[in-house]
Formats: structure tokens, sequence, C-alpha cells
């Protein structure tokens, strides 16, 4: 049974990490594909009706990706929604799978949204680039007692690429 419950764990660390590698890939292709800022941010609502993005959440919480429009129309496709303040609202995510889930980033102006340009740069509205990892662990740590690796991360380059990773030396769990 312990093992059935390591199993378990390891299944929702990769899952949680899938989502949000899927989520900036969407995120960017989108950007691509429509040629117009598209975002992620975290968001601590993002199961209603309703859901914004949320600086003082975490990324655990749920996600949602968007299309920026600096004219404040919305633009898209059916089945997408507007949100309030005039973005499409492309998909959402809830909560993170699991107990004791963190997803926690360290970079450059990763920790509230990643953005997209039309090119597929992960940059802020100023030009500044953004690119880091989002460390997702849960209560078991970075590693196991035999040292290996158990936590995950989702590393963005600032050249737009995102990838799983689960090297030690560029991550860290709470």
């Amino acid at each position: 049974i312990p093992m059935l419950k390591v199993y378990f764990q390891g299944n929702r660390m990769v899952t949680n990490t899938n989502d949000l590698v899927t989520a900036l890939g969407l995120t960017r292709s989108e950007a691509l594909r429509r040629g117009i800022r598209t975002s992620i941010c975290k968001s601590s609502n993002a199961d209603t009706a309703a859901p914004v993005c949320d600086t003082s959440a975490n990324w655990e919480d749920g996600w949602l990706v968007f299309v920026e429009d600096a004219t404040g129309a919305a633009r898209g496709a059916i089945g997408e929604y507007e949100t309030g303040n005039g973005d499409l609202l492309v998909r959402v995510h809830p909560a993170a799978k699991g107990s004791n889930v963190t997803i926690r980033p360290v970079g450059t102006g990763i920790s509230n949204y990643v953005s997209f340009t039309s090119r597929g740069l992960p940059k802020h509205s100023d030009g500044s680039s953004q690119s880091g990892v989002f460390n997702v662990c849960d209560a078991r740590g970075l590693l196991n007692a035999e040292g290996n690796v158990i936590a995950r991360g989702v590393e963005l380059n600032a050249a737009g690429r995102v990838g799983s990773i689960n090297d030690a030396a560029k991550m860290s769990c709470p």
C-alpha cells in the first residue's frame, strides 16, 4: 500500500507539471496564431463563472489563458468568452490536483503572469524579458530518501520555449 501512495503522488506531480506546460504552450501558440499578445495569469477563482487574475493567489490555485487587446475590444472565436476587462478568455484551469501541492515561480518577472508577444517571445508590455522555472512540489519536497529528484519544474526560456525539467540544480521546494 505505501508504494501505491508514492505511485499516485508521482502521477499527480507529472499531471500538474504537464498541465502547466500545456497551458504555457497554448498561451504562446495563441499569440503566434492570432498575431496578438496573449497571457497566462494566476487566479484564485478560476472555477467560478467570472474568473479574474489575482496577484495574491498562488499558481496552484488555478490560472487563466487570455488574449489581450490594447484597444480593449475582445477578439477570438466562437466558444470563447470575454472577461470583465475586455480581454478574451481562452482557457481556464482550476486548482492543481493533490494535497500540499505548490507551484512557485523563480525567475525574471514570472511571479504573477507570463505574456507572449505576437512573435512568441515572453515579454512584459514594457519590452522586458520573462524567463524562469515554475517549481512543482508536494509535501515530499525536492528529493526522496535515495537522493532522486521527485519534484518537477517547468522551465520557460527567454526565447519562449517551455519544457518539463527535473534538474535539482535549477529547482527548489519550500
